[in-house]
């Protein structure tokens, strides 16, 4: 994960930062559900814990310069353990995952878990809501999973969509580390539904095959029909979820019929219904329109992915246009 070079990622949400043990035992236990904290060669320490709760996932950022060893209290939400630098095990159900570069590891809700780090370690906390992540397995494959669809503890790094998630948080880590805005609430919405849709394809659980292996096609005038409907709904969130409800089939069909139909997914088709809307409102002449606020208005929560994305598909960039029109 790299974060703002030099800071931590998730550092503009700081939550623990100390070096005294009774401290980091005390906010542990107050914020992060630890029982036990035990520190090992802590003559001199450092501990440090930037967390961000979103409305179906959360994002943390953990280190500490000693050996640590926590035992956690049954938490409502999913821990997944991303390894940036050196080593941890989690333990969970009796079974213990090493995390580390090469291996993240799954804690399931509901359950004590236990996590014991070298210290220097490094790592990323996805939280994932149990629920929310059912329904979009739901909208996925088209089946209600059971409660427990059998996620295993343990996702290779070098898995290709174990690779994509990881990017995918990359992204949003960077984001949150370097925004001082808030997002627009559609984005939000709609990053939150990417990540829990790269979890689902990244772990491993009885449903895997169904999202990974080819669907049926189902009728190419869908494509059509939920194009209007996207151009219809632009300003809300345009998630999975939302477009398998409207089209009546599942997420893995919409996909499959939009690759072949049209050569993009349904959201490459919002963010291009988001960029003429755009180039409408900078085209406008109103003064109050700036670059910024075009791109808020549209969803783009990254000012220079947005100029990257307008100048591709209008040939210059927003800044020209608004100025032509004030111009004019």
């Amino acid at each position: 994960m790299t974060g703002t070079v030099g800071l931590e990622p998730l550092h503009r949400h700081a939550l623990i930062r100390t070096s005294n043990a009774e401290v980091l035992r005390d906010l542990a236990g107050r914020k992060l559900g630890a029982e036990r904290v035990d520190l090992r060669h802590a003559e001199r320490f450092e501990a440090v814990v930037n967390l961000i709760e979103l409305e179906t996932i959360g994002l943390a950022f953990g280190t500490t310069t000693c050996d640590m060893v926590s035992d956690h209290r049954p938490a409502a939400f999913m821990r997944v353990q991303i390894a940036t630098k050196g080593r941890a095990i989690s333990c969970a159900r009796g079974e213990a995952t090493d995390v580390t570069e090469h291996q993240f590891a799954v804690a399931p809700a509901g359950m004590p878990w236990q996590m014991a780090c070298q210290g220097g370690h490094r790592r990323l906390t996805l939280r994932l809501d149990p629920t929310a992540l059912r329904q979009r397995l739901t909208a996925l494959v088209g089946v209600q999973p059971r409660t427990d669809y059998g996620i295993e503890s343990a996702i290779p790094a070098a898995d290709p969509q174990a690779g994509s998630l990881l990017r995918l948080l990359d992204f949003l880590t960077t984001q949150l580390s370097e925004q001082d805005a808030a997002f627009p609430a559609a984005v939000y919405r709609e990053l939150e539904d990417a990540v829990q849709v790269a979890f689902l394809c990244a772990s491993r659980h009885r449903f895997r095959d169904m999202l990974i292996d080819p669907a049926p096609m189902p009728d190419f005038g869908l494509v059509k029909r939920l194009e209007d409907y996207i151009e219809a709904n632009w300003r809300e969130p345009i998630t999975v979820e939302r477009l398998a409800h409207e089209a009546g089939v599942s997420a893995r069909s919409i996909f499959r019929v939009f690759e072949r139909v049209r050569g993009y997914s349904p959201m490459a088709f919002a963010k291009a219904v988001r960029l003429r809307r755009a180039h409408a409102m900078l085209r406008s002449g109103d003064p109050s329109m700036t670059v910024a606020a075009a791109a808020a208005a549209c969803n783009f929560t990254n000012a220079g992915h947005f100029a990257r994305y307008y100048r591709a598909t209008f040939g210059e960039l927003p800044s020209t246009t608004a100025a032509r029109a004030g111009r004019s």
